[in-house]
């Protein structure tokens, strides 16, 4: 269907290549000599078919070019394509309506190429028998924030803990791995008021602070101390320096509603591995004030996925329609609300889609008199 879409000009700039009614010299071979003839342009679009025959011309195996198999083609052509002549003049066309046509002219069209995108590789874990989650520990992060985008680039969040166990687990891991001096964990009061909670949404029910913190004024985000035995918690400021540790469990991807502030990176769910969940996120900042959303990543099916920036809660004017990929691109609102919307229709062989966005104040230039 996308293929269909692009022969027939539905929101794609075809050349002339592709249209009908222009004139164009073409070459056939036909009973050991070239016939030579003038015909419209072939509207068709070249498939990548090959085939591969026995010296005696009778075992013919067509598949991709690619080397994949044949495992779909139209309807009604599900036995046709077997009953033909292998030869390197012989080519295969996607027709306007969809129908796979031979055509032994060498007309001239445009070529259009696929290509697979390398996808993350999920490596490097080690699962705890108890819950089976399964950890890894990363190298130092700038900040908190950063560290959290090392996590999704892993398909994982930064470490939520639920047990003494599991506490006793990931300090051990980080240890192993020398990350002796600290570790950020994934707690943090960011968007969840004066509470800490932790930043893949699951429950609170267990900590281990060093007595006397959390210290109010001394830091929104958490690390463990992995010199100490007891791998005890202490708060910091997000802009502190720390290794990561990060957990990654099989859950089934999931919208999460927010709240978001400012500086918070936010991704689609089950970024990078799965791209296939639609989430809607409801930006807002000071009364008074703009946002600018910051597109850190985009990676979209140009045939089905997009990603929707709109002002306001609902109704406002459409500031971006994105899809492709798209990387470090800036947009902004008309007020203090917008609306990002990841929309896949399938979200296939795509990460999907990373940003951030901030307040900023809208200036007004006042004219001097004389």
């Amino acid at each position: 269907m996308y293929w269909r879409s692009v022969l027939n000009g539905n929101n794609y700039d075809t050349r002339d290549a592709l249209e009908t009614n222009n004139e164009v010299h073409w070459q056939s071979w036909s009973n050991g000599t070239w016939d030579n003839g003038t015909d419209t342009t072939y509207n068709g679009l070249l498939l990548g078919l090959v085939c591969t025959e026995d010296s005696d011309y009778r075992d013919i195996v067509w598949q991709w070019s690619d080397g994949s198999p044949i495992d779909y083609t139209p309807p009604g052509f599900e036995d046709s394509i077997g009953n033909y002549l292998c030869g390197d003049s012989y080519s295969w066309y996607l027709r306007p309506n969809g129908f796979w046509e031979d055509n032994f002219k060498r007309p001239p069209i445009d070529v259009y190429c696929t290509t697979q995108l390398e996808q993350p590789v999920n490596d490097g874990c080690e699962y705890d028998p108890d819950d089976g989650v399964c950890y890894r520990i990363g190298a130092s992060a700038n900040s908190w924030q950063d560290a959290q985008a090392i996590c999704r680039n892993m398909g994982a969040d930064l470490v939520s803990i639920h047990s003494k166990e599991e506490n006793s687990f990931v300090r051990r891991m980080a240890v192993a791995y020398g990350a002796v001096n600290g570790v950020f964990l994934g707690g943090t009061i960011s968007g969840k008021g004066k509470e800490f909670g932790w930043i893949d949404g699951s429950a609170w029910k267990y900590d281990n602070f060093y007595p006397g913190f959390p210290i109010d004024g001394l830091g929104e985000c958490l690390t463990m101390d992995t010199l100490s035995a007891a791998g005890q918690w202490i708060n910091v400021n997000s802009s502190s320096s720390f290794p990561v540790a990060c957990a990654k469990k099989d859950t089934v991807p999931t919208c999460i509603s927010g709240p978001w502030t400012e500086g918070q990176i936010i991704y689609s769910p089950g970024y990078p591995y799965d791209a296939s969940v639609s989430c809607n996120y409801v930006l807002t900042v000071e009364a008074g004030k703009r946002l600018e959303v910051h597109v850190k990543l985009l990676e979209a099916n140009t045939c089905c996925d997009r990603l929707i920036l709109t002002d306001n809660y609902i109704g406002g004017n459409t500031i971006a329609n994105l899809t492709g990929e798209i990387s470090d691109l800036t947009f902004y609102s008309e007020s203090n609300i917008m609306r990002v919307t990841w929309q896949p229709n399938g979200g296939v062989n795509v990460r999907g889609m990373m940003i951030t966005f901030n307040a900023f104040e809208t200036i007004i230039l006042s004219t001097l008199h004389p």
